[in-house]
């Protein structure tokens, strides 16, 4: 037998269930039982922060929805006891993160503020409530965001002149001086001596393909390739968001899910495509729609490396409560036995 450190009841079931899409955002259908399975519960407040939390952290955007519903709901009506025990470190954390964090849907963002400000209003000197009134003017306290700076796709994606590329950058001071915002990335530059010509075939074919990569770049012979590329970069940044919210990641981690790894590819090979373009065009005329669409990219792909590494950020472990979670749904328990 395992230790009970991390219940699983039905109340956690009847959360997962509340959440599904089968309830309207707002609906409040279950509610009464689901109080009911909490106060019968020395740990009920605990269990149901706690799948409140998974939900929030784990689910889609209508799952983060109703569980903020279900959460309000659970505080106008499951008593006292549920106002001075729910409230502990990772669910505040959690919705702290929900109200701010970039990653975090508008929609979301928009309820947590309107719940905010309810909790705050009616809260304040209520006994327990005092750190759930105070969630609007706190910020999330252990958000281990990726940024540009920290991002490793990003570095990796930022220089387009690798060996798998046409050509390399032109060496010496001949870069354009133009201010840009993807500017920042440092290109190498090309140094060196000319290898001593070799009658080999191989020797031949390195040449060969040097004189290739350091063929000039011609805007207009490439105009109609960028052109695609751009619009490609938008359709694969937006399909590779569709994907990453339609994950469930209670269930699959983002990069073990196939579709959502072959579209982090693409925009991978297609934010170096770009940043050739950026690094080359100086003409207004497309520079702005490199920009916008190297901006897509770049939110997608920070996106999926966020969220595949807030697992691992995230000091709760879930290994108990998924065994437990099997035990219940295998031995299809029906009631709840209480201590």
């Amino acid at each position: 037998m395992f230790s009970q450190k991390k219940p699983y009841s039905a109340i956690t079931v009847d959360i997962d269930r509340l959440t599904s899409e089968t309830f309207q955002e707002n609906d409040l259908s279950g509610l009464p039982e689901l109080v009911e399975a909490i106060n019968l519960q020395d740990t009920g407040p605990a269990e149901a922060a706690r799948a409140i939390r998974k939900k929030l952290k784990y689910g889609n955007l209508h799952r983060q929805l109703r569980a903020l519903t279900i959460l309000d709901a659970l505080i106008q009506n499951a008593g006292p006891r549920f106002q001075r025990s729910f409230a502990n470190e990772p669910l505040l954390e959690r919705l702290r993160f929900a109200a701010t964090a970039h990653l975090s849907d508008p929609e979301v963002k928009d309820k947590c503020e309107v719940l905010f400000r309810s909790w705050a209003a009616n809260y304040k000197n209520t006994r327990g409530m005092e750190r759930v009134a105070n969630l609007s003017k706190e910020l999330p306290r252990r958000l281990q965001a990726v940024t540009q700076e920290t991002s490793k796709v990003l570095k990796a994606t930022e220089n387009p002149f690798g060996d798998d590329e046409d050509e390399q950058p032109p060496s010496g001071p001949s870069q354009p001086s133009h201010s840009r915002k993807a500017s920042s990335v440092s290109y190498p530059t090309v140094t060196g001596t000319v290898l001593s010509f070799s009658s080999t075939k191989e020797d031949k074919k390195k040449k060969d393909k040097k004189s290739k990569k350091q063929k000039p770049f011609n805007l207009e012979a490439e105009k109609a390739q960028m052109k695609t590329h751009i619009a490609e970069s938008l359709i694969a940044s937006n399909n590779l968001m569709n994907t990453l919210k339609s994950t469930n990641r209670q269930n699959e981690r983002i990069s073990q899910n196939q579709t959502a790894v072959q579209r982090f590819e693409t925009c991978k090979q297609l934010r170096r495509k770009l940043h050739r373009y950026i690094y080359h065009v100086e003409s207004e005329e497309f520079l702005g729609s490199l920009l916008e669409a190297n901006d897509q990219l770049t939110h997608a792909l920070l996106t999926f490396e966020q969220l595949d590494t807030s697992i691992d950020a995230d000091s709760d472990s879930d290994d108990d409560l998924a065994e437990q979670a099997h035990l219940y749904r295998s031995k299809n328990i029906n009631t709840i036995s209480f201590p």
